[in-house]
């Protein structure tokens, strides 16, 4: 084998006084290209709303829930079907008291379940919960006795327009202005849903 000759340490060092240019610095490092933008998921029809708490009812709706309360608790119990249909669609959790309220009115009769009915009528048209067989039936039942059942649902669906859920229809709207005239009420029922939507800590809007 050849022997390679040995490599001079000075190979490559310009001598003093020489014009012989220094190296190039390197370049700095290019940072990297950024990254797209992740792909935006499609818009649900109900979005949370910004602030826990439900919607906020005016001074008006309050003193007269409370009015209605002071009438043999008439305001409270007519509530109490009302968080039970919200109770049915997941949205809230009803209190000892109002259980056992409810249970009682459904002893009488059945009017709690009764009552119940035309508000989860009105949660199932805005698309939050499913409502079962004998559900519907008495909802017809009702509607058949002189609309009693669209009559009643008519109030809750105003609450709920006004929390920005569901949008009424212009019957809806005509016959919310005809229970308002008759000694105010429709707003008198619109009063006690708006007061259960208030007790709701996390209810949809419709976007």
């Amino acid at each position: 084998m050849s022997e390679q000759p040995p490599e001079d340490p000075t190979a490559g060092t310009p001598l003093p006084g020489s014009s012989v240019p220094p190296p190039p610095m390197p370049l700095p490092a290019m940072p990297p290209p950024p990254m797209p933008p992740p792909s935006m998921p499609a818009p649900s029809a109900y979005a949370a709303p910004p602030a826990a708490g439900g919607p906020i009812t005016t001074g008006a709706e309050q003193f007269w829930y409370v009015l209605q309360c002071l009438y043999f608790g008439a305001g409270y119990f007519a509530k109490v079907s009302i968080k039970k249909a919200l109770s049915d669609a997941n949205l809230v959790v009803m209190t000892g008291a109002e259980g056992f309220w409810y249970i009682l009115q459904c002893i009488a009769l059945g009017a709690g379940y009764i009552a119940k009915v035309p508000f989860k009528k009105a949660l199932s048209d805005a698309g939050l919960v499913q409502m079962t067989g004998a559900e519907n039936f008495w909802y017809v039942l009702l509607c058949i006795w002189f609309g009693g059942g669209y009559l009643a649902k008519v109030p809750m669906k105003k609450a709920l327009s006004e929390r920005g859920i569901e949008a009424r229809t212009s019957a809806e709207r005509t016959w919310y202005t005809i229970l308002c005239i008759l000694f105010g009420g429709g707003y008198l029922h619109k009063v006690i849903a708006k007061k259960a939507l208030s007790e709701v800590p996390h209810l949809p809007v419709r976007t």
